[in-house]
C-alpha cells in the first residue's frame, strides 16, 4: 500500500464501480460534469501513475457524468482483491483492511482525501443565536466538512481512520424512510478543523477547494455555487454579496481579516496540528 494507491481506493469508494458480468471485467470511475478539472488534472494522472496505463477521460451523456472506464481485467481484479465488490457497492463498500491497519499518516490521509474529494462536501452555514453581529447572522460563515454514506462499513472505517489523525468530528445516523436507505454522517465543524484539514489532508477537487478559497478571501461562501460561479467570484468578476437579496456589506473587510488571523494562528508552532 502506498499513499497514491490509498487515494485511488478512496476515490473508487466514492465514485467507482467494478463490473464483472462474465463477459467483461472493468473499472468505471466518474463524477459530476462540474468536476472535469478535478478528473483531468488530478484523478486521471493519479490512476495513470499508480497503474502505469494511459487513460482518456470523456463525458457520459446518458448519465450526465465525466470520467473514464479502464478495460483492464487485471486492474479490476486487483481492486476486488482489496475488498471492493463487483456490482452495486452503495450499501457494502468499506475501507480496505490494509489501510485500516496502517499507522502511516500519508496512507491514512490519502484514503480520506480521495473519499471526501468525491463523496464529501465543504459547506458553510449561518451562525445562530444571540451575540453575533448581523453579518454573521445573514452570511454563511461557519464551515463544516461532511461525508454522508449509506454504507455503515465505510462510515465506521473512515471514523477509525480519523481517530488516528487527532481530528475532532461528530457522527449521526438517520433511519431508513419509505424506500430510502439508512444514512450515516461524519462532520468536522468549525474554523480550526477546516484549516487543519487544508494543512494536512487538503482538497484536490477544485469544486471543494474553491469554497475554501472564497471563505479565505471574503469570510463567507454563498450556498449552491457551481464551479463557474466560484471562478467568477475568485477572479473578481462577481461579488459574493450579489447572491443575497439584502444590501448588507462588510465595508470594513472584517471577515477576511478575521479568517487570515485564524490562518496565521493555526500555522504558529504553538498550535497543535494533528
Amino acid at each position: 500500500m502506498t499513499p497514491d494507491l490509498s487515494e485511488v481506493c478512496g476515490i473508487h469508494a466514492g465514485d467507482g464501480y467494478l463490473r464483472n458480468d462474465g463477459k467483461r471485467t472493468e473499472l468505471d470511475i466518474s463524477g459530476s460534469v462540474d468536476e472535469k478539472d478535478y478528473y483531468d488534472n488530478h484523478v486521471v494522472p493519479l490512476f495513470e501513475r499508480v497503474f502505469n496505463i494511459e487513460i482518456k477521460p470523456r463525458f457520459f451523456p446518458h448519465r450526465n457524468t465525466y470520467g473514464f472506464v479502464i478495460y483492464n481485467a487485471r486492474i479490476a481484479e486487483f481492486l476486488h482483491s482489496l475488498g471492493f465488490p463487483y456490482g452495486k457497492k452503495t450499501l457494502t463498500v468499506s475501507v480496505p483492511e490494509e489501510i485500516l491497519r496502517s499507522s502511516n499518516l500519508d496512507i491514512i490521509y490519502g484514503f480520506i482525501r480521495g473519499v471526501f474529494d468525491t463523496d464529501g462536501c465543504l459547506s458553510f452555514r449561518k451562525r445562530g443565536g444571540s451575540g453575533y453581529s448581523k453579518f454573521y447572522l445573514k452570511r454563511h460563515t461557519y464551515p463544516g466538512i461532511t461525508l454522508n454514506s449509506c454504507s455503515k462499513n465505510l462510515w465506521s472505517g473512515v471514523c477509525r481512520l480519523l481517530m488516528k489523525t487527532g481530528f475532532q468530528f461528530t457522527v449521526s445516523y438517520q433511519k431508513a424512510k419509505n424506500n430510502s436507505s439508512e444514512k450515516y454522517q461524519i462532520e468536522l465543524r468549525g474554523d480550526a478543523n477546516v484549516i487543519n484539514w487544508i494543512n494536512n489532508i487538503g482538497f484536490k477537487n477544485p469544486v471543494k477547494f474553491n469554497r475554501f478559497l472564497i471563505w479565505k478571501k471574503f469570510g463567507f461562501v454563498p450556498p449552491g455555487l457551481n464551479f463557474c460561479e466560484q471562478n467568477r467570484i475568485l477572479s473578481g468578476v462577481a461579488n459574493p454579496n450579489s447572491y443575497y437579496s439584502d444590501n448588507l456589506s462588510d465595508s470594513e473587510n472584517f471577515l477576511p481579516a478575521l479568517v487570515k488571523r485564524k490562518l496565521k494562528g493555526m500555522q504558529s508552532p504553538a498550535f497543535f496540528i494533528p
